[in-house]
């Protein structure tokens, strides 16, 4: 009957040969290839005791959040979404920048969109705090569950400011369906019409496009008028009922 110490010593071998074989792959190559014949159990026992098990990435905590209707508020600044647009490539050097785009949920306005290198939750934060100054503030924001979005300093603000924030379900994209559909026009009316040359082009053309989609593009979800002139229709409307 092998010792324990044999059989630490035949792993450990291995090990030294194998860096990435776990304990399975080790226990059939020594019986297979070795010869040698001990309990499956015993071995793992040993091999756990001599601390050779392999690192593994903790697992992240999964996100548990409960559903969030869809439905638009029934005023403009009521309620915002936020989303990432995927990185764009700029000029032959191949730099990377990230988009992001804030929207004003009732008229499909498109409040904000920029690009830059990182955007951390601190940039996200200057952003909105921006909104805020320019429009007030909304009753929730709506976004995934990205790290910006999900992190301390966001939590913190938006309970500075009162603001809720609504955040979709793992993996269900389509409960942030508004945002979705203004990045998929940005792609396909503005970023995949260009080869961005650098930043300043880049930028130039988002703010053509920025203005374009807000003051003169129709828009079916608001009987085809722009985002501006919907905003404008029923802010007198709204007036006129008070």
């Amino acid at each position: 009957m092998l010792s324990d110490e044999v059989i630490v010593a035949e792993m450990q071998a291995v090990r030294k040969e194998q860096l990435s074989w776990g304990y399975e792959l080790i226990f059939y190559y020594l019986r297979d290839q070795k010869g040698l014949r001990f309990c499956k159990k015993r071995g793992h026992r040993l091999y756990k005791t001599a601390q050779m098990s392999l690192w593994r990435r903790p697992k992240k905590a999964r996100l548990y959040r409960t559903f969030q209707d869809l439905m638009a508020p029934s005023k403009p600044n009521q309620g915002w979404a936020m989303d990432f647009v995927s990185e764009m490539v700029v000029g032959q050097s191949g730099e990377w920048y990230r988009l992001l785009n804030v929207m004003d949920e009732c008229s499909r306005r498109c409040l904000w969109i920029s690009a830059e290198k990182q955007m951390p939750a601190e940039k996200v934060i200057e952003v909105l705090d921006a909104l805020l100054e320019m429009r007030g503030k909304p009753s929730y924001i709506r976004s995934d569950n990205g790290p910006e979005y999900i992190s301390e300093a966001l939590k913190v603000w938006a309970e500075k400011h009162q603001i809720e924030q609504r955040f979709i379900q793992p993996g269900k994209p389509t409960q942030n369906g508004l945002v979705e559909r203004l990045n998929g026009t940005l792609r396909r009316e503005c970023l995949d019409l260009h080869w961005f040359e650098s930043k300043q082009e880049l930028d130039e053309q988002l703010e053509k496009w920025f203005l374009t989609y807000n003051f003169s593009r129709p828009h079916s979800s608001i009987e085809y008028q722009s985002p501006a002139s919907f905003e404008k229709n029923i802010n007198s409307t709204l007036n006129l009922v008070a």
